[in-house]
Formats: structure tokens, sequence, C-alpha cells
């Protein structure tokens, strides 16, 4: 894990590489933040593609509760999604 984080600082710092790119050093279960922004539209299809039957399960346990809390704050866009179990 040491080796793993000196490389990646190293592509960071001293190579100037993108996080997202020096992240390809990391183990694959390395925890991250992330932040999107989107319209109503594209949120929609983002919950009908990431809430499917054949969605990664990891990405289900971030979107399905994400998307039961906009339904409660904005029903009249999202309460038509229904997620697939």
């Amino acid at each position: 894990m040491q080796f793993a984080e000196n490389s990646y600082l190293h592509l960071v710092n001293d190579l100037k590489r993108s996080p997202q790119e020096a992240r390809s050093v990391l183990p694959n279960s390395t925890k991250t933040e992330i932040i999107v922004t989107a319209n109503y539209r594209e949120w929609r299809n983002f919950f009908k593609l990431r809430t499917a039957k054949a969605a990664h399960p990891q990405m289900q346990e971030v979107t399905k509760p994400l998307l039961e809390e906009l339904k409660s704050k904005l029903p009249v866009i999202f309460d038509d999604i229904e997620v697939e179990d």
C-alpha cells in the first residue's frame, strides 16, 4: 500500500499527471469522492441505467438511496422511475 501511495504521489506531484490518470496505480477498492453535475433529464437517464438489474451492485448501493431521496424532494420529476429488484 505504501508503494502504491508513493507511486501515486510521484505521478501527481513530480510528473504532473492528473489525479484521474495517477489513480491507475492504486488498488481497485480505493475510496474516492466524485462530484457530478447534470440536468434533470440526464439524472433521470442516470437513475434508469444505474438502478437496473444489470447495473453493478456497488453502483446500485449508491444510486438507489439517492433516487429515493430525490423522489421525496422532487416527486414530480423522479416518481415514475421504478427500481428493479
